[in-house]
């Protein structure tokens, strides 16, 4: 794998969602993880969590093969689909991109 990523490149992001859309971008976020799991074979996790005391931030964490696959995500329709439904929901978003180092083998191989 190219870029030093062998273990998968993964993808941290972190939200504060508007109180008010808290709901929707769930429901939403939980869609986009469940279509990116399912039709982008190069997406091996997306977990999606929430803050068990403050409910208006969520937690993703996704692992991809390569940042190379993480782009074509950025660029899936689903993904411009849910980022222009929700972009007016976010009040903070910060992302973070890591090269995992334990497991030392990917989903799948």
């Amino acid at each position: 794998m190219k870029g030093g990523n062998a273990n998968g490149f993964v993808v941290v992001v972190e939200f504060v969602i508007r109180k008010e859309h808290i709901d929707e971008f769930q429901k939403a976020m939980s869609e986009n993880a469940a279509t990116s799991l399912g039709h982008e074979p190069d997406c091996l996790v997306f977990d999606v969590c929430h803050d068990l005391k403050r409910p208006e931030r969520i937690f993703l964490y996704e692992v991809y093969r390569s940042p190379v696959d993480f782009d074509v995500h950025l660029k899936s329709e689903h993904f411009q689909r849910f980022n222009e439904l929700t972009k007016s929901w976010v009040a903070e978003k910060k992302v973070e991109t890591f090269s995992r180092l334990f497991p030392t083998t990917l989903q799948g191989e």
